[in-house]
């Protein structure tokens, strides 16, 4: 069914339940966040960015934290904010990232003697600051807190007003088409206009998520922009070994999992649709517009798997059916989630006399694999590969198993920000060496191209230790 409006006070909403204990002042008023602050804009060529220092010390916000980032935080950020970019996935962009050569802080962190869960050590790492820049940072949270507001048995005028005010602030920043009109048209009219607009953005975010193997890992009404844009590169984690449940982030549960994240963007949603309750006098359309908002995230997820099996257009008949059947498939074979699409390309590519034996027709797939299949495993995969090749060459429109291989490459990158590639470069640059860091930057330039220079370090299965270890593996 559809979810239920909220309308209570509380200070963070996390999958549309409004929660407490986050409040930095003990009393459900305050929103804000720990240790990043914005310092300006600049508009360049007309378009306006706002800059956020990431690491610059305490805010009003930080709950008796220091406020500051770590290199070894700030190195995975920037690397994975510039990686997404790249990836076609809309992200806040890293401007700069600066190392004190003076200024230390601890943290919690693992050992690596074992492959526990916890923590359990305290580290010395170097303070940095990552300057991060969008066109604006407005979350669906901020929106939230002023609604909240207005929705208490105390409120006043002034919350109203107040709420109005952040609201057509939203317009302006992120959808300034509803913004222009503002003399002509009700803002009840353009919020609702900006929530259907809204909808299409968490869809095409989440779908490039998991096209790209990307979870965000918090992924709550806090961490998530009105723009649809990615942010808080925290608890985040691009996937190895394939599992619907994937998180890096100790603290993520099942519901911001990595094939969950549709379901956390629709609660997300529908925060942000109560978060414009106040202004609506009629609140019927808001009710229509989170049932079109779940047909619409959920329909995009699906449709991201049509598109990684190389098929050209959402009429492909057998698209669904074949997903159905290659998700467990995946499940059941341990298999590397971006190696195995990107040589699904190669298995589309061979001749009809290789295709036609099981172990030829197979056999790009083994270097996706983490573990030998048995024989029995090994026709499942030829039967779907099969049935596959089938129904892409016959796609009509499709252009056949050649442009579907182009089509794959297209949309399946060769190179993403693995933990155990990220935890290279921030070690090394720990000591003072930014190779990897500069490296890994060139190489995300151009995530969908062969690279052959990075093709033996990078294009490769994670080493176990990236599979089971504390700090790689998982992380709090």
């Amino acid at each position: 069914g559809t979810p239920r409006l909220q309308r209570r006070h509380a200070p963070l909403a996390i999958m549309g339940e409004q929660m407490y204990r986050n409040c930095p002042f003990g009393d459900g008023t305050g929103y804000g966040d720990g240790r990043a602050v914005s310092v300006g804009e600049v508009v360049v060529d007309g378009r306006r960015w706002e800059m956020q220092l990431k690491g610059g010390g305490t805010t009003p916000f930080c709950r008796g934290a220091d406020g500051r980032a770590v290199l070894r935080s700030s190195v995975r950020e920037f690397l994975a904010s510039e990686a997404m970019f790249n990836l076609g996935v809309d992200t806040t962009r890293a401007l700069s990232l600066i190392v004190s050569s003076s200024e230390v802080t601890q943290r919690p962190w693992y050992s690596g003697r074992d492959d526990g869960e916890e923590v359990d050590m305290m580290v010395t790492e170097q303070c940095a600051i990552t300057t991060r820049v969008a066109p604006s940072f407005t979350r669906v949270g901020h929106l939230d807190l002023f609604a909240r507001r207005c929705f208490m048995r105390t409120t006043t005028e002034q919350h109203k007003e107040e709420h109005r005010k952040i609201l057509e602030h939203a317009l302006f920043r992120e959808y300034p088409k509803f913004a222009a009109d503002k003399d002509s048209r009700p803002l009840a009219d353009r919020a609702i206009a900006m929530l259907e607009e809204a909808a299409d953005r968490f869809a095409t975010l989440i779908s490039g998520w998991l096209r790209v193997g990307f979870c965000q890992g918090n992924f709550n009404a806090d961490n998530c922009l009105i723009s649809g844009r990615t942010m808080d590169y925290g608890p985040f984690g691009f996937i190895d070994r394939y599992d619907p449940m994937f998180a890096k982030w100790t603290g993520s549960g099942q519901h911001f999992a990595f094939m969950n994240q549709p379901k956390a963007g629709i609660a997300n949603y529908l925060t942000l649709v109560s978060a414009v309750l106040p202004v609506l006098e009629d609140r019927e359309p808001a009710k229509a517009l989170v049932e079109r908002a779940q047909k619409v995230i959920l329909s995009a997820a699906q449709d991201t798997f049509r598109v990684k099996m190389g098929f050209a257009t959402k009429d492909a008949a057998e698209a669904d059916s074949l997903w159905t059947d290659l998700e467990p498939l995946m499940r059941r074979s341990d298999v590397d989630y971006t190696i195995f699409w990107r040589e699904l390309a190669t298995v589309a590519e061979l001749g009809e006399p290789d295709a036609g034996d099981d172990a030829k027709l197979a056999a790009p797939l083994l270097k996706a694999l983490y573990n030998a299949p048995q024989e029995s495993r090994m026709r499942e995969w030829a039967d779907w590969l099969r049935r596959w090749r089938r129904a892409v060459a016959e796609e009509q429109g499709g252009g056949g198993l050649t442009a579907a291989a182009a089509r794959i490459r297209a949309a399946n990158p060769k190179y993403i920000p693995r933990e155990w590639m990220l935890k290279e470069a921030y070690d090394r640059a720990a000591k003072g060496d930014y190779e990897v860091v500069h490296s890994l930057y060139k190489c995300f330039l151009r995530p969908y191209d062969e690279q052959p220079e990075f093709e033996g370090k990078y294009y490769r299965l994670a080493p176990r230790e990236a599979l089971t270890r504390g700090g790689i593996a998982r992380m709090t």
